[in-house]
């Protein structure tokens, strides 16, 4: 099952840049950065990926101002940005929507920051060619509405210059912190302006923020965690797909364990679901391994494996025709098992 899960060609629809950087693939980058990879800096990467019992969602945080230091020039950036993109493509990895928040500091400005990531995406297209890359800027719910702002003029812009890249608007960050209703102003202008919306809904227990993001509405809803069993039926009803990230929710404190996830009752309700990594680097794991855990948990078949992966082509913000690109890879691969 592992080397079926290992060559399917999968579809990744959610994936922050910044968390998507692996133990390898940030020793690599620290080598290029600073000349070597020392021990001591191995040690660190190992700490990174490392979580307590009792981690919760805070201290999943923390953990991303380690990567933020490594791109904080162009050139960490946009050799991040190249690594990530390695990352999926040697997972067979065929399509990845990668998340990232604009941010400046004294290296670049959030328009700068954007521009290196889509030039970086530009250079790996031709080093990885059988992946398809996407991009969502990223709304971090806990800085000003001023910065939610610019981020999405920022996204409508490029849009028009990179109109096959970017396609919508991610709002995530901690959701401990921030109002929602504070951005519905600048999520309904980028929602009018023809960006698909993807939010992170229902990542912690929090019932009338919830309400307010489903009676919002959505492209997508991001984790899905406390979703009450009539959420579900509505986004079912709406054909709203829950973006499932087994150990991502483990591993941050949200779920207690695999066994109670989530993707359990979507199941059974037959809701729209898609299995994702969240932060591969953070969380040390893979979309195989994501898969391989789904079916090791639940029992998932090849076929319930096919399924969500097409599942995952329909719900993504693709062309028609990169749709039907990717469906029918997957058909070759099934088929070629055949013979």
């Amino acid at each position: 099952m592992l080397q079926f899960l290992k060559e399917l060609p999968k579809v990744e629809l959610h994936a922050h840049l910044n968390g998507s950087l692996g133990m390898d693939s940030l020793c690599e980058l620290a080598e290029r950065l600073y000349g070597s990879a020392s021990e001591e800096f191995s040690q660190l990467c190992a700490r990174f990926t490392r979580f307590d019992k009792d981690s919760d969602l805070d201290a999943c945080f923390e953990k991303f101002a380690f990567v933020h230091e490594l791109t904080s020039t162009e050139e960490g950036l946009r050799y991040a940005t190249e690594l990530v993109v390695r990352e999926f493509a040697r997972d067979n990895v065929q399509y990845v929507e990668l998340r990232t928040t604009p941010k400046a500091n004294k290296s670049y400005t959030r328009r700068e920051y954007l521009q290196h990531v889509i030039d970086a995406i530009g250079e790996a297209r031709k080093t990885y060619p059988d992946i398809l890359v996407k991009l969502l800027p990223s709304i971090n719910r806990a800085e000003p509405v001023a910065v939610a702002e610019e981020t999405v003029s920022l996204a409508l812009e490029f849009a028009q210059s990179h109109p096959d890249l970017i396609l919508g608007i991610d709002l995530s960050g901690n959701p401990g912190k921030g109002t929602f209703s504070d951005f519905v102003p600048i999520l309904s202008l980028a929602r009018e302006k023809g960006l698909k919306l993807v939010l992170h809904c229902a990542e912690i227990e929090n019932p009338a923020e919830i309400k307010e993001m489903l009676n919002f509405g959505m492209s997508r809803c991001g984790h899905g965690t406390f979703l009450t069993p009539e959420d579900i039926e509505l986004l079912k009803s709406r054909n709203i797909p829950i973006e499932c990230c087994l150990t991502s929710n483990v591993k941050s404190g949200t779920v207690h364990s695999l066994e109670e996830h989530h993707l359990k009752r979507l199941m059974e309700a037959d809701a729209p679901k898609v299995i994702c990594t969240d932060d591969s680097g953070v969380f040390d794991t893979t979309l195989t391994q994501e898969f391989l855990l789904a079916k090791q948990t639940f029992g998932l078949t090849r076929d319930q494996c096919v399924s969500l992966t097409l599942e995952a082509v329909q719900h993504s913000f693709a062309t028609v025709e990169e749709r039907q690109s990717m469906a029918t890879k997957v058909k070759n691969y099934m088929d070629s098992l055949q013979k």
